[in-house]
């Protein structure tokens, strides 16, 4: 299970406070913030695997299209293993996991995606897609701010290279890997992995 700044898994709990709601309460009460994910993911093999057999002269054409954020790394291998790392964190149900900033701005990048694109399809297409909101469109702003927990990554690198330690974390600029995202490094095997976590990461709601 991946770890996000609300609990993806159980947003019912007694006692739990609802995340900020968007203005449709009837999209609150069937929207399945996980199956969103699942959804939006299990459409991104068929991206890569395009970017992978085009020309490697429009690869980096294709990252800007496709992963204007993530894409900055160009490299398609790394891409394809934190899609499955991704993939397979969601599902885990053994233990959770943190994600760091390369995650986070991969999956930033395709939620924005599938989101415009579900919200400008057909009412037939919607209904494949995402059948429990029946045919609303999705609040993509309404769930970064509930689940994502800052969205550090879209700083610009001049203005990210040019502040101090202190000012960085004043301004919570010092989130993991961020440096090597914003600056475009390729992250090692290390930086790809999820990170187990030690204990229950949410507060106790009784």
């Amino acid at each position: 299970m991946l770890v996000f700044k609300n609990n993806l898994y159980d947003t019912l709990s007694p006692g739990k406070p609802i995340p900020s709601p968007c203005p449709d309460p009837d999209y609150n009460s069937c929207f399945d913030p996980r199956y969103f994910i699942e959804v939006a993911l299990s459409q991104e093999e068929e991206i890569l695997s395009f970017i992978e057999h085009q020309p490697q002269t429009y690869r980096r054409e294709d990252f800007r299209q496709f992963y204007p954020n993530s894409g900055k790394i160009n490299s398609l291998h790394s891409l394809k293993e934190i899609l499955k790392i991704l993939k397979l964190g969601l599902n885990e149900k053994s233990c959770w996991h943190h994600m760091n900033t390369y995650h986070f701005c991969f999956l930033y990048d395709v939620l924005v995606r599938f989101s415009f694109n579900y919200n400008h399809d057909s009412l037939q297409e919607k209904l494949l897609h995402l059948p429990e909101l029946k045919g609303k469109s999705v609040y993509l702003g309404s769930f970064i701010n509930n689940y994502f927990f800052n969205r550090a990554f879209l700083v610009e690198p001049e203005h990210f290279n040019s502040l101090h330690r202190e000012d960085k974390v004043l301004l919570g600029y010092d989130c993991p890997c961020l440096f090597g995202v914003v600056n475009g490094l390729a992250p090692t095997r290390e930086e790809m992995a999820l990170k187990e976590s030690k204990d229950y990461p949410y507060t106790v709601f009784v």
